[in-house]
């Protein structure tokens, strides 16, 4: 078996199954000492909720009862040495394209005891779980500039599917003149199969697990009006032409969280300057009272998306190991 190959041998190192109730605080605590810098708003609020619920006991044993019960609980494993909590590795169930599967996440050694191999048996060992629970296939993601990282996943198995870059606003919105024969306005009507097709290639079908995808908020038609209309959700489109031929579409939404959502829509030979026009159009539509967030393809528009004062937060590799 995978886990009982590459579990380090270590007198002191112990690797046991994660205990809600006593592990929640010290593994929100190794969390944040590896990671505390790359964490978006988000990650960094996950964080506060998971303190605060280890501090309730009641909370704690009702979800511990919750994972006891589900037929797909969440999990995780930690490896305990010298008396300390130092690694970590979680496992939340996941359903990909009507698949029963498993992502990896929040794979944390403390830093004095990395390159012992901690990381690789807590990966075994989550491999074993999904296995005996038949898990289809388990996901992760990890940095591009964790190359460490990156190769005990592919020795474990695990293949590269996508590359993905999530982008932020800036404070600074720089005035752009208007370019002859750009036309930017409201998406009409006769732009959706385009924005729809354009859109399936950017948000392939492997993202909807983690990018909850509803393409009811982007349908033009009576259906889609009238689901917004219950639903009290309302995007703006865009769309910008370049000599009368369409170009890309932009759709913002405000929500509750951090940052505001916007979904990109372009051809694959993206039409920089008819996309920068774009990108500061919506800009200086929507204001700047809250921060934008960006989620697209790995190398996609970079110095359009750098030129409309969004910067890179982070690229993450996305991997899947299949049974």
């Amino acid at each position: 078996m995978i886990a009982e190959a590459v579990v380090p041998t270590s007198e002191q190192g112990h690797l046991r199954r994660l205990d809600m109730r006593g592990d929640l605080a010290k593994v929100a605590d190794l969390v944040e000492l590896c990671f505390y810098d790359t964490l978006d708003p988000e990650g960094k609020q996950y964080l506060k909720e998971m303190r605060r619920a280890a501090q309730n006991a009641s909370v704690l044993g009702w979800a511990s009862s919750l994972i006891e019960d589900a037929p797909m609980p969440p999990s995780g494993y930690v490896w305990e040495e010298d008396g300390r909590l130092v690694g970590n590795l979680s496992l939340i169930p996941i359903h990909v394209q009507g698949k029963r599967c498993y992502m990896i996440a929040n794979v944390a050694t403390h830093p004095e005891y990395r390159g012992r191999g901690i990381a690789r048996a807590l990966t075994a060992s989550a491999l074993e779980y999904g296995r005996s629970r038949n898990s289809a296939c388990v996901w992760l993601q990890v940095r591009d500039d964790n190359p460490s990282a990156i190769h005990i996943y592919e020795t474990a198995g695990f293949n590269e599917c996508l590359r993905r870059t999530s982008w932020y606003s800036g404070p600074d919105l720089q005035k752009h003149s208007s370019i002859a024969g750009v036309k930017i306005g409201k998406r009409r009507h006769d732009h959706w199969a385009y924005q729809q097709e354009w859109l399936k290639r950017i948000y392939p079908p492997e993202l909807d697990w983690h990018i909850p995808w509803d393409w009811n908020l982007f349908r033009p038609n009576i259906w889609g009006k009238l689901y917004r209309f219950f639903t009290l959700e309302f995007p703006h489109h865009w769309s910008v032409e370049h000599n009368g031929a369409l170009k890309g579409t932009l759709t913002w939404k405000h929500t509750g969280g951090f940052t505001d959502p916007l979904w990109l829509a372009v051809s694959e030979d993206v039409d920089e300057s008819a996309i920068l026009s774009l990108l500061l159009y919506g800009r200086k539509k929507i204001g700047q009272a809250r921060p934008l967030s960006l989620n697209c393809p790995a190398g996609m528009a970079v110095d359009v998306l750098r030129q409309a004062g969004f910067y890179p937060h982070q690229t993450l590799i996305w991997m899947e190991k299949k049974y």
